[in-house]
């Protein structure tokens, strides 16, 4: 094997030093200098944050009394369908529907939303509905609607009696065809 000059064997030498220093700061100095800075940035960031809740401990009294006289002064929600808009009123109806069905074990046919419409400082949200319950199971239905929270209504009410009694059911068990309207309001935003 042949020897380097010494001139070469320096050069190859510092080359190797300083690829060594290269890869010992991309190793360790680099993910601390990087941890350091991202630690100031969020220490920078959430300096107002800390300035404001330090401030707030002062203001607690007089934002729970305006708590208070708001919620004196804010009209009850009691009744009233809890939903934030009308999609999300009348999904709220039709799952109130099929609840109600599926407990007495009545068949829930079919569900239509209908339009909402303004009725005063209110927001009347409506559904068709259609269902097939004997006479005691559409009795428990009514009931379980109109007695609960949120207040709901039944409106333009169709009861069929089927033409035929289904076999093992007596005549006082025939099932009936049920269509009508179900309504709850909301508020209408200020």
């Amino acid at each position: 094997m042949r020897s380097l000059s010494p001139r070469l064997a320096r050069a190859l030498a510092v080359t190797l030093l300083a690829a060594a220093l290269w890869l010992a700061y991309i190793a360790v100095v680099a993910p601390v200098v990087d941890g350091y800075a991202e630690a100031r940035a969020t220490v920078a960031r959430l300096a107002p944050a800390v300035a404001r809740g330090g401030s707030g401990e002062a203001d607690l009294p007089a934002l729970t009394a305006e708590l208070a006289r708001l919620k004196q002064t804010q009209p009850s929600t009691e009744g009233f369908l809890h939903s934030a808009n009308e999609a999300l009123a009348a999904a709220e109806l039709q799952g109130r529907l099929n609840s109600v069905v599926a407990a007495v074990r009545g068949e829930l046919r079919s569900t239509q939303i209908l339009a909402a419409r303004d009725e005063g400082a209110f927001r009347r949200v409506s559904i068709r509905g259609q269902i097939a319950v004997d006479l005691a199971q559409l009795q428990r239905v009514l009931y379980d609607l109109e007695a609960g929270s949120p207040f709901l209504f039944l409106d333009n009410v169709d009861i069929r009696a089927r033409p035929a009694p289904a076999r093992g059911r007596s005549e006082d068990e025939a099932l009936l065809d049920v269509h009508f309207d179900l309504y709850g309001y909301m508020r209408r935003p200020l």
